[in-house]
């Protein structure tokens, strides 16, 4: 027989399920034409095919002894990157790239190499140049997708698994993928219309019940997310998913004892942390954590969110949520900014892709930095404290903060440049989020720069607004009772119903005498002017920006807010502000106090039990008494 008649046998019984007598044929003509690299490659195939990984790499090196070949090549990529040796496999493939340019197989091999070894830039560049050529491969999109979310970037990760599956309608792995990065981005709508879709398309999986389930939870229809998180676990009982989706939507509902029941009923079900499960069931763990720190139980929410760490510690969100719980301690505030920095790992606030050096504390002097917002105006207000900081280490600042902003930072000391985030940046030689500073300074409790006002109205706007104030002799006291429900921030719109009320709510305040109240609510809330509980002045339709509010605030005596970006800008301007805190408060107001180190002029009047104002407003009313018959009786005298 001829070489080509024994490797057409051969291939035949391999087909057909022969293996062994397909072996038998290939040694056969590997015995008869010891120099044929063919034989040799052939063989190496039906090994590859049968995962004998280590064995196929052997044969197809034999092969390129005999006669260097791309497709040779190819395969030796194929088996080394099957036996996990993702190195030399990437070397093979690079070689068949190398000599055969088109060989698409072969660059998409070494993409996936390059993933393998954490070379995640270089596996995108690479996977790019293979969809030029195969715009339509499936797998190949699926595989960006995987690439773009280790960097965190789930909305382009999103728009490559849209990719993959416009491809492969059948790719239900896919399709499972985009629900989930859409979520991650912040995008719920789109994530529950993508699970939609790949339902019509005949996927059914529980993953992709899970992933319909969280965008429920995130566009806050709480009932839905909790009946398909029970379909999840009908079709899939042991679903760990499914059940860290049911405690988040049961804490998010404020049932936060029925969800750590469900926690602990889940931990029952695998006590042991098995590691396929890993990562679903220490998101229960976390799970459990939050719902004791809202409930109070602070120093039993840490050990649990340490648990959920150590259960899963490449899991983003229960990291930060440790460090949130331990900032709200105040005893652990240098670890817990640490584990802040991982907010960055969550997707809703991706690294910002600068080519520029992240700083972290390293010698500035002489050196161009910008310090760029990040998340709600709030915590731009709180941590623009830290520029002038940042510039007494010599550095020139550029400070990049919303528009709303841009006029009332202008001012700052130490600060070059303010920049509107949107608009073109000015040359730089390194970076920093605002939100990062507590950190890169090692801030403690002891150590919070503290010093204020920090920022200062325009004396001539504060003129200006000073006509639109109601005349005296009593106090001016300026109102906020709503917070901004940002529909496009998931965790802050399940957040805004917490900490903020009805101007209703608020009528106590209206009993007390002597008393001039001014709105500073913007959005929305505002519409409840139309029908006050008390007599309250509004010139907000006028107010541009944060520094028109700030020059309002000037004219103000006190400043009566829930937890907003006004709380945070009185306080920044040293105004006395009473802040109404919801029971589960944010981490920056710590726990158990009154005053707050962040603004020495900041009171806090916190709910004593989830969703309880009346109490916390009562207590405020009976203290904004007391300071209007203060003031009452000192003008009387000063008379």
């Amino acid at each position: 027989m001829t070489l080509d008649e024994i490797l057409e046998n051969a291939s035949a019984l391999q087909q057909s399920g022969a293996v062994d007598a397909a072996e038998r044929a290939y040694l056969l003509a590997i015995s008869h034409f010891p120099d044929s690299a063919e034989a040799r490659y052939r063989r190496g195939l039906l090994h590859l095919a049968e995962s004998r990984a280590a064995t196929a790499a052997i044969l197809f090196r034999q092969a390129l002894a005999l006669a260097p070949s791309p497709r040779f090549y190819l395969s030796l990529g194929a088996a080394l990157e099957l036996d996990g040796r993702a190195q030399a496999a990437a070397a093979a493939y690079r070689v068949a790239v190398t000599a055969a340019p088109d060989l698409v197989e072969a660059k998409f091999g070494l993409g996936r190499c390059q993933q393998m070894m954490g070379q995640i830039e270089a596996a995108i560049v690479t996977y790019q140049d293979v969809l030029a050529a195969r715009p339509d491969s499936s797998a190949v999109w699926f595989n960006l997708g995987m690439a773009l979310y280790a960097l965190h970037r789930p909305a382009d990760a999103a728009r490559a698994f849209r990719a993959a599956v416009t491809s492969a309608p059948d790719n239900a792995e896919a399709w499972v993928n985009l629900a989930f990065m859409l979520e991650r981005a912040d995008q719920p709508e789109a994530a529950l219309a993508a699970c939609e879709e790949a339902r019509a398309a005949g996927v059914n999986r529980p993953t992709l019940l899970v992933n319909q389930a969280s965008a429920l939870r995130a566009l806050g229809r709480f009932e839905a997310a909790l009946a398909v998180c029970s379909e999840a676990l009908r079709e899939a009982p042991g679903e760990a998913a499914a059940y860290a989706t049911l405690t988040a939507t049961l804490s998010d509902m404020g049932h936060h004892d029925r969800a750590i029941a469900a926690a602990d009923l889940a931990l029952e079900h695998h006590p042991d942390l098995a590691p396929a499960d890993r990562a679903g069931l220490a998101r229960i763990v976390g799970n459990k954590g939050l719902a004791l720190l809202y409930l109070g139980r602070l120093e039993e929410a840490i050990v649990t969110l340490r648990e959920g760490v150590a259960a899963n510690p490449a899991d983003a969100d229960i990291a930060v949520n440790l460090g949130l719980a331990l900032l709200s301690s105040g005893t652990h505030m240098r670890e817990g900014f640490a584990l802040f920095e991982r907010r960055r790992e969550q997707g809703a606030a991706p690294p910002r892709g600068f080519s520029e050096a992240f700083w972290q504390g390293e010698d500035i002097a002489g050196r161009t930095i910008l310090l760029h917002a990040e998340e709600g105006f709030g915590d731009t207000l709180q941590f623009v404290r830290y520029a002038p900081l940042v510039a007494a280490r010599g550095a020139r600042v550029i400070l990049e903060v919303p528009p709303a902003l841009v006029r009332l930072c202008a001012g700052l000391p130490g600060v070059t440049q303010v920049v509107a985030t949107g608009a073109a940046l000015p040359a730089f030689d390194c970076h920093c989020p605002l939100l990062s500073l507590p950190h890169v300074f090692g801030t403690t409790l002891e150590t919070i720069p503290a010093a204020i006002p920090y920022l200062a109205a325009d004396p001539a706007l504060v003129r200006e607004w000073a006509t639109r104030l109601p005349p005296g002799p009593g106090l001016r006291v300026g109102l906020v009772w709503a917070g901004h429900a940002q529909a496009q921030r998931a965790y802050a719109h399940r957040v805004d119903p917490r900490r903020s009320l009805a101007l209703a709510a608020l009528a106590p305040l209206g009993a007390v005498s002597g008393i001039a109240f001014v709105s500073l609510q913007k959005g929305p809330p505002a519409n409840e002017l139309a029908n006050p509980p008390f007599t309250i002045n509004d010139p907000m339709a006028e107010v541009r920006d944060f520094a028109d509010t700030a020059a309002l605030i000037a004219g103000l005596d006190l400043v009566i807010s829930v937890d907003t970006a006004v709380a945070h800008l009185a306080g920044a301007l040293g105004k006395p502000v009473w802040m109404l805190s919801r029971f589960d408060a944010c981490w920056r107001w710590l726990r158990a106090r009154s005053d707050s180190p962040w603004y020495p002029t900041l009171r806090v009047y916190r709910q004593p039990s989830p969703g309880e104002w009346a109490p916390a407003i009562a207590t405020l009313a009976a203290d904004l008494a007391r300071l209007a018959r203060q003031t009452a009786e000192a003008t009387a005298r000063a008379a």
